[in-house]
């Protein structure tokens, strides 16, 4: 690393002087947070301008194909890079301009120093940092000293009062929460078996069967006491020779075939 450092002062535009030291091979200015310094105007690009250091230890620097073009001691810069000497001007746009220029070492560095402390007009020129110190420790006032304990009256006696205990928190009304209630469970309706209507079906045919072969038989039954109360025992008929059948016959004959 050279032995001469080089810096950048904003003379005009956001951050007026402040200063930003060259320490890298190389860094860039614009608009964009990843730039080594950002300058947020509207007149700078994302990329604007790179400074490059040289062999001989200065910088050049190189418009990065800005929007607003960048101007050294108000020349607009080409494609090709410019150097730099201490004291140049780096215009970026209409809206920045940054100071090239030695970091000061030795007696500027005290007087930038004293300027920036407001101690220039009490501290003469090449005094040295011996007489800075002494300058400073006269413009600042004496400020009184506490180091020695103060006395304690003779008659002071401790408080016998116990120390005060704060009072204990209040309970926190934690309401119970609500009883669980078992939910209903609904019956499901009964449904019948599809064979059901089938089998009920059957059991009536069944019965209705039933009743009519009681009705025949009962008439049947009917029709054989009436004729044995009308006609007598039909047997005699059956037991007699043909002669006696038509004996019989009129017997057995209705009224109205008669």
């Amino acid at each position: 690393m050279a032995d001469t450092l080089y810096q950048l002062t904003v003379r005009k535009g956001p951050k007026v002087g402040e200063t930003f030291l060259l320490e890298t091979f190389s860094l860039t200015v614009g608009r964009d947070p990843v730039s080594d310094i950002v300058l947020n105007d509207p007149e700078v690009s994302r990329q604007h301008a790179r400074f490059t250091r040289l062999d001989s230890g200065g910088y050049h620097v190189q418009d990065l194909g800005s929007t607003n073009g960048t101007f050294v001691n108000g020349q607009r810069l080409a494609a090709e890079p410019a150097d730099l000497q201490p004291g140049y001007t780096v215009s970026m746009g209409s809206g920045v301009t940054l100071v090239y220029e030695l970091v000061p070492t030795g007696a500027a560095l005290e007087a930038t120093m004293l300027d920036q402390s407001g101690l220039a007009g009490l501290v003469p020129q090449n005094s040295g940092l011996d007489d800075l110190d002494d300058a400073l420790e006269a413009a600042v006032p004496d400020l009184p000293h506490f180091d020695d304990e103060p006395e304690i009256p003779s008659d002071w006696e401790p408080d016998p009062s116990p120390p005060f205990t704060p009072a204990p928190p209040p309970p926190v009304y934690t309401p119970e929460p609500p009883p669980i209630r078992p939910q209903a469970t609904a019956t499901p309706p009964f449904v019948p078996p599809a064979n059901a209507d089938e089998a009920a079906g059957k059991k009536r045919r069944t019965a209705i069967i039933a009743v009519v072969i009681a009705l025949i038989l009962l008439c049947c039954c009917v029709f054989i006491w009436s004729a044995w109360a009308i006609w007598g025992d039909p047997a005699i008929c059956v037991l007699t020779t043909d002669d006696s059948l038509a004996r019989c016959w009129e017997l057995w004959r209705p009224e109205f075939l008669r």
